[in-house]
C-alpha cells in the first residue's frame, strides 16, 4: 500500500536478515520516519517477526535517511496522519482495560523484552515516539548529527511508547523529568554526556560501526542471550509494575490528546463566532 506522501511509492518499512541480524528500517524519509497508522502498523508487525524468527539472533532498528542525510531514525507521531488504521496499535485504546500483559506485545516493550539484544541506530531525530523507540532498545549507537527530545509536552501531549519507563531506568528520573518537562533538544553529544547514548561516531561510519557490534552479539549461543536479557529485564521492574506502568503512561496519552483535540475545537468555534 503506498504511503500517503506526495511521489512515495516504496514501502513505509523496510526488513533485511543478514548473518542473523534483521534490520527493521522505517522508511519514510521525506516525514523524517514519522509515525503514521501504516507505519506503526508495519512496525508492529515486523517486531514480531523478528521476535518469533528462530535465524534472527539481532536485531536492528534504524530509519531511512532524509534526502542529502546519510541516516535517519524516527521524528515522532506524524501530526498529519494521526487518524486512520494501526493507531491503535501505537497507543492503546482503553490501557488500563482487561489484561495486562497485552502491552508486553507493544512493538516498543517487545524491542525491550524479546530474548534477542536490539540496537537503535540513530542517524537523524529521535524525538517523541521516535525518543521511546530508541529507549526501548538494548544498545543505542548514534551519529554525531542525530538529535534527541521528549518533545511531548510541546504538542500537548504527556508521553507515549514506554518512555518515561525506558528512560527513567537508563538516565534516572531527575534527568528524565528535565526532557520531558523542559523539552530540551539534546545533541548526540549531549546525549552521549548523559548516558543516553553507548558511542557517537561520524554518520559515515555508523552504519559499519552498528554491523560489527550486530556481528559480535550474533556469535553468543541465542539460549545464553535469552538468559542474560531475562536477568536484566528481571532487575529493572517487578512484572504487573511494569505492565500497569506501560499502560497509565497510554492512558494518560489518550486524556492529552482528547484535551487537546478539545481545546482546539473550542478554538475553532471561537474564531468562527
Amino acid at each position: 500500500m503506498p504511503d500517503d506522501a506526495p511521489g512515495h511509492t516504496e514501502p513505509v518499512l523496510l526488513y533485511d536478515e543478514a548473518d542473523r541480524v534483521a534490520t527493521i528500517t522505517m522508511n519514510r524519509p521525506e516525514r523524517r520516519n514519522a509515525l503514521n497508522g501504516e507505519l506503526i502498523a508495519a512496525l508492529d508487525a515486523a517486531v514480531k517477526r523478528a521476535a518469533a524468527d528462530p535465524a534472527v539472533k539481532v536485531v536492528v532498528l534504524t530509519g531511512a535517511a532524509a534526502p542529502g542525510q546519510h541516516g535517519g531514525f524516527c521524528s515522532g507521531g506524524d501530526v498529519k496522519g494521526s487518524r486512520g488504521p494501526g493507531m491503535e496499535l501505537g497507543v492503546p485504546p482503553d490501557a488500563l482495560e482487561g489484561d495486562p500483559s497485552r502491552h508486553d506485545k507493544h512493538a516498543a516493550m517487545s524491542l525491550h523484552l524479546m530474548p534477542k539484544p536490539t540496537i537503535a541506530m540513530i542517524g537523524g531525530p529521535a524525538v517523541g515516539a521516535g525518543f521511546s523507540l530508541a529507549g526501548a532498545c538494548d544498545f543505542r549507537y548514534a551519529s554525531d548529527d542525530a538529535v534527541f527530545a521528549a518533545n511531548f509536552t510541546s504538542n500537548g501531549l504527556s508521553g507515549d511508547y514506554g518512555g518515561s519507563i525506558f528512560w527513567t531506568h537508563i538516565v534516572g528520573s531527575a534527568n528524565v523529568r528535565r526532557l520531558y518537562l523542559l523539552n530540551e533538544k539534546l545533541t548526540a553529544q549531549q546525549a552521549a554526556a548523559l548516558g543516553m547514548v553507548h558511542e557517537v561516531v561520524a554518520p559515515v561510519a555508523l552504519r559499519q560501526h552498528v554491523a560489527e557490534i550486530a556481528a559480535r552479539l550474533a556469535k553468543i549461543p541465542s539460549h545464553l542471550l535469552a538468559l542474560v536479557k531475562e536477568n536484566l529485564n528481571s532487575a529493572e521492574l517487578e512484572l504487573d509494575r511494569r505492565r500497569w506502568l506501560f499502560a497509565n503512561e497510554a492512558n494518560n496519552q489518550q486524556l492529552a490528546a482528547k484535551a487537546m483535540a478539545s481545546r482546539m475545537q473550542q478554538k475553532a468555534a471561537a474564531t468562527e463566532r
